[in-house]
């Protein structure tokens, strides 16, 4: 039997905002396209909806893998919102008066209260609702004659990893695809087999090798350390008008809540983003795509090797010809699972390998978290069979 595949990953366009020409720091303009793995879907979001079509073809069969939409943030980084980030905000207050040309929006920051949204550590948010929802309409439009159905229990299959997170994603992406109305008469079955969706969890060897392994995140340390990382964390610190200098973690934490704050309300940006310039942002997000590309990449062969289940479920489900087999299969899961399938097909791959040392040289780097793991950052196989294929 003759096939086409379609491999559909994320895409992106660029969003911006007029960087200011003041002698103040302000809003970086294109903040937007470096928030690594926090990054919201609609910053980095194809919303082309023409079908995608070949000639002779009829889409048969679809199979796709989506990372949960935005959430709250983890449970690191909600310590710090609790406690840390409101010492920094009142240290920023206590000394604004002798460093107020410094920031461009300080009197924003200085009126910044705490999201109280963020009191559940890892829940999706109404922006990760919205992202899931959309998604699963403009795919509806690009494959109409696999999706524009009404829903049976023996055309789709939905499934998530146990959390809520990606349950409400599962439910939110059901519902953009059949409507609200219909969505609970839809099965949605979280995983009762781990090792499909989050089969990093339950490798011993990666965990112990690679996950807590103090040298597998060596080029991490050494780069958060680095003369480079320093040099910034003096000058964010300045710029806030700060006494001390930030540690690593405290910049690393505002440069996330940045990210999810402005997620949550699509008509503001968060104040905290402008605290930094384009150099800060490039260099933090640069320590996110290093840590993913030593945990979820390229550097040890077992780690993308992992989801050759996941492929293989999805060759599976392409090969069955039983009339009775699914049309659409649709796994809701997390960052781990796409970042080490990207990997697994070779997409993505710098001839150069991130290290501590080569930041420059790797500034136009592939592996770019804020590009290829965004929230709701998805992954679609389409199968294509042809219309005179007289096996069918």
């Amino acid at each position: 039997m003759l096939i086409r595949i379609l491999v559909a990953t994320v895409l992106c366009c660029s969003v911006g905002h007029t960087e200011t020409a003041n002698s103040c720091n302000g809003l970086y303009g294109n903040f937007s396209q470096h928030l690594a793995s926090s990054t919201p879907y609609r910053y980095i979001a194809n919303y082309n909806t023409t079908p995608v079509e070949f000639e002779g073809c009829n889409a048969s069969k679809i199979w796709l893998v989506v990372r949960h939409g935005t959430r709250t943030p983890g449970k690191e980084s909600h310590e710090f919102l609790k406690k840390r980030i409101l010492e920094i905000h009142q240290d920023f207050i206590n000394n604004l008066v002798e460093h107020e040309g410094n920031l461009c929006n300080a009197d924003e920051i200085k009126s910044w209260s705490f999201n109280k949204k963020m009191n559940s550590p890892k829940w999706l948010t109404e922006e990760g609702e919205d992202e899931l929802f959309t998604i699963a309409e403009r795919m509806k439009l690009r494959f109409p004659q696999l999706l524009n159905k009404t829903f049976e229990n023996t055309n789709y299959l939905f499934r998530y990893s146990n959390t809520q997170r990606a349950k409400i994603s599962a439910q939110q992406f059901a519902s953009g695809l059949f409507g609200r109305n219909e969505v609970e008469k839809i099965p949605l079955d979280k995983s009762l087999n781990e090792e499909l969706l989050r089969f990093y969890e339950v490798c011993e060897k990666w965990k112990k090798d690679v996950k807590t392994s103090f040298l597998a995140a060596l080029e991490y340390h050494k780069f958060i350390g680095s003369q480079l990382t320093n040099n910034t964390l003096k000058k964010l610190s300045s710029r806030l008008g700060l006494n001390y200098t930030l540690k690593f973690m405290d910049a690393k934490n505002i440069y996330v809540y940045c990210a999810l704050e402005t997620a949550w309300v699509k008509s503001k940006i968060s104040p905290w983003c402008s605290v930094f310039d384009k150099t800060d942002l490039m260099v933090l997000e640069y320590s996110e795509d290093l840590i993913h590309y030593l945990m979820d990449g390229y550097t040890f062969e077992l780690t993308c090797q992992q989801s050759c289940v996941l492929l293989k479920n999805m060759v599976e489900h392409f090969d069955n010809d039983d009339l009775n087999s699914k049309n659409g299969i649709f796994y809701f899961a997390h960052s781990g699972t796409v970042l080490k399938l990207l990997g697994l097909l070779k997409l993505y791959k710098d001839e150069t390998e991130l290290k501590h040392d080569n930041y420059f040289e790797m500034e136009n780097r592939k592996w770019r978290t804020s590009k290829i793991d965004p929230f709701a950052a998805n992954i679609a196989f389409v199968l294509y069979k042809y219309l005179n294929d007289s096996s069918d």
